[in-house]
């Protein structure tokens, strides 16, 4: 199930987006993109993965992992052509990063942070 269309990825926006995004706040949108990423995985590929068709938590550690000593357009890349374009496009800005205090990375001792996030994505909405 591969066609051309849904593998293509602009790469001049990936850097676009990868430059509007505030360095303080990759911590919460790599967690977050991470998240939804192993959300979508098949339980083939997740056991390919992990060895466990179930190992949810493998791997969204194996991608942290592998997220934090890649670029951050790989993840960006990924995300458009796992999550599509205009999804992961809609999340970022609706979370406002460029808004966010600059007081440490978003998310990174708070575990309720990422779902207070998504909250209040949709009480703006």
């Amino acid at each position: 199930m591969t066609d051309d269309a849904s593998t293509f990825v602009d790469l001049d926006l990936v850097d676009k987006v990868v430059d509007l995004i505030p360095e303080h706040t990759w911590g919460f949108v790599r967690n977050y993109l991470v998240d939804q990423l192993v959300d979508v995985m098949p339980s083939t590929v997740l056991e390919k993965l992990t060895g466990d068709p179930v190992g949810f938590d493998k791997a969204e550690a194996i991608l942290h992992d592998y997220y934090q000593t890649h670029s951050n357009e790989d993840l960006i890349t990924d995300a458009f052509k796992i999550l599509g374009a205009e999804n992961t496009l809609y999340m970022l800005d609706s979370w406002q990063l460029d808004k966010q205090p600059e007081t440490g990375d978003l998310c990174s001792s708070d575990p309720a942070c990422l779902s207070t996030m998504q909250g209040e994505q949709t009480q703006d909405n």
